[in-house]
Order: structure tokens, then sequence, then C-alpha cells
């Protein structure tokens, strides 16, 4: 290799290392980010939301230099997603948590100031929405009319294991066994929080996982059909893409409320008739409100915490469950508890029968004659 050769190449070797975003820029800080020990620590769910939020805005800043990103900029970002405020919420508080990461671990003397501390997020109402018995039937009822019996299981599963969606698709008959009592217990480590939870199963779960799956379809033509140790496994016994797993939910969902509208029809005595257009819309949105509606499948990890709640569970049990912290479960009963009353009748019911000795009471009043 001549002297020229030698100069070239190393102006090309030199020319490769300095590949990739300029140095001091946003898209220099959130490459060191992902490439951290405190990004790698998180669980894997969590690693993927914050690298779908982090190529958003790598699209827009990947050049521009930290003194760039200042609070006007961050509202721009944040007021594009007015439309979908949880996604502008979610996204701002990835940025903070990059920019922090900037000033605190890596001490940059561009950056002193975090432009995203303290935002003015979007409003955003927690869901309250449960599933009350009487739509658990009809989904239930709608599954076994077209012969889908994982989703039956699928529905027990959410319900009775106050798991996420995407946790459920992957328990596995492995993680299962049997203890001394009878009881059939569920070990798993969630996606989002990498948390580990033994999940005792309830009865009617237990009596679900229990029953014969049906048969699956062979994965190619000609094959014979192999088993799956997953709990819910596609039709062909491979893992349920969730998409795939949503379009089998949808379709159970829309002959559920196919029945439930049929329900309602014949109860009323049949629609008003069109010449009364007032009226029959009335009627319409009287037996839309008791269809499925805007219940989705995430909704029923709250009607579990719900359910226990009504039954006399306590904040510490719920959090066992769920794997939450005790202060994050009580702040989510406090918001997703729709029925108080009745939780407070409970109380009163126990408070009643406790016997005297054990509790404050007052004496009976004498009756005047």
């Amino acid at each position: 290799m001549t002297r020229e050769m030698a100069i070239a190449r190393a102006r090309e070797i030199d020319g490769e290392t300095r590949s990739g975003p300029p140095a001091g820029s946003f898209g220099e800080l959130c490459a060191l980010y992902l490439a951290s020990p405190a990004f790698k620590k998180l669980a894997p769910r969590t690693q993927a939301e914050y690298r779908d939020h982090i190529e958003i805005m790598r699209t827009m800043w990947e050049e521009v230099p930290l003194a760039g990103i200042t609070r006007k900029a961050v509202r721009a970002l944040h007021a594009q997603y007015e439309d979908r405020p949880w996604r502008g919420n979610a996204i701002l508080r990835t940025l903070r948590r990059v920019l922090n990461y900037g000033i605190h671990d890596l001490e940059l003397a561009d950056l002193t100031k975090n432009p995203a501390a303290h935002p003015d997020l979007y409003d955003t109402a927690p869901r309250t929405e449960v599933w009350d018995q009487a739509r658990i039937d009809a989904f239930l009822a709608a599954a076994t009319a077209l012969r889908m019996p994982r989703l039956r299981k699928a529905l027990a599963l959410l319900l009775y294991t106050v798991q996420r969606p995407g946790d459920v698709l992957t328990m596995a008959k492995p993680m299962m066994w049997e203890a001394e009592d009878g009881r059939w217990w569920i070990r798993l480590r969630q996606a989002k929080t990498g948390e580990p939870v033994d999940v005792p199963c309830h009865a009617r779960l237990a009596e679900e996982l229990l029953a014969p799956d049906p048969p699956l379809k062979p994965r190619k033509t000609g094959e014979p059909a192999t088993e799956s140790t997953l709990l819910l496994p596609s039709p062909r016994g491979l893992p349920w893409r969730y998409r795939n797993f949503a379009r089998a939910w949808d379709r159970v969902r829309a002959r559920a409320n196919l029945r439930l509208a049929r329900e309602a029809i014949a109860a009323r005595g049949g629609l008003p008739p069109r010449s009364k257009p007032e009226a029959r819309e009335k009627a319409k949105a009287a037996i839309a409100a008791g269809l499925l509606g805007g219940l989705q499948r995430r909704d029923l990890r709250r009607t579990g915490v719900v359910q226990m709640a009504l039954a006399g569970a306590t904040t510490p049990q719920i959090a066992a469950l769920g794997g939450w912290g005790i202060d994050y479960t009580q702040r989510i009963i406090d918001t997703y508890l729709p029925r108080k009353g009745e939780v407070a009748l409970g109380g009163v019911e126990k408070w009643e029968k406790a016997g005297e000795g054990r509790v404050v009471v007052l004496a009976t009043k004498r009756r005047t004659r």
C-alpha cells in the first residue's frame, strides 16, 4: 500500500467512525441514552415503547443542537398530538427522561435545563368502564355459538388473573402448578414492569383452563397438527399475534352485540315505526347503551380489581395479584371503583355483625309510651 493509499484509507476509516448524528446534537444524546445501562435495564415492552417515541423525535431533531431544543419546540411537538392526547403525553414523558439523562448522568455543558420539565399535559380522563354480568354472559355465549372456546378462556384469563392482554397471550402450561390444597397457580413475569407475579387461579378460571382444548389446525397442508404449551395459542398452535387475537375478539364481540340488540328489541316489543323518527332514534340510543359499546379487553383487568374490592379484598391482596405497589393500587381503587356505595355497605354490614366489646356501640334507646 502506497502512502497516498494509506492516507486515503485513513480518511475513509475516520469518516466511518464519524458517521452518525453530529456531536452535541439531539440525535447523539438519543443514541447515548439507548446504549445506556439505564435504558437496558427497562422491561422489553417499555424499551420498545421508548424506542418508538425516540424515533419520532429523531426524525424531527436528529441534527439539531441540544441548545435548539427549547420549550417552544417542545410545545410545538406536543401540539401535533391534540387529537391523540394519550400518545402526545407519552412522547413528552419520554423526551423529559432522555433530556434528564443528558443533564444528570452525562452532565452535558450544552444542556443545563430540561425544556420538557413540568409540561402542560393534555387532560386525559382515566377509563372507568367495567364489564357487568350481562355483557360477560353475552360475550361467552357468542364465543360458544361461533365455536371459539379460546375466546372464552381469554376472557376468563383477563378477568381472573388481572393481567394485561400481552402477558396473558404469553402464559404457558409450564407456568402452572397445583398446590397441595388443590389450588392451581400461574407464575409469570410482567412484560411491562418486569415484576414476577404468582397468580392463584380463581375456581372458575381453573375450570376453564382444565377444559379440553379444541384441536389445532396443521401448520402446513398435509402435516399433522402439533401440540402447544401456550394457554392461548393461535388456531395453528403458534404464539397468537396481538392483531390476529384482536380480530378474533372483535368477531365474537360483534356477535354478542347482535344478540344483545335482538333481546333488547324483543323486550321493547319492537322499535317505534319509521313514521316517528325521534322516538325510533331514542329507542336505538337506549339499546346501544346496553351493548358492549366502548368496553375493551383491557377493561377486564379493571373489572377484576373492582370485583375484588367489592368482595372485601384488601389493598395489599389486590396489589399482590396485579403486581403493583400498595400506594399505586390504592390510587387505582380510588379512581376506578364506580360503586363505592356497595363497598361502604359491605363495611357497615360487617360492623353490624361485630359483637359488642370489639367495636364501640351506642346504648339502646328506650322506647317511650
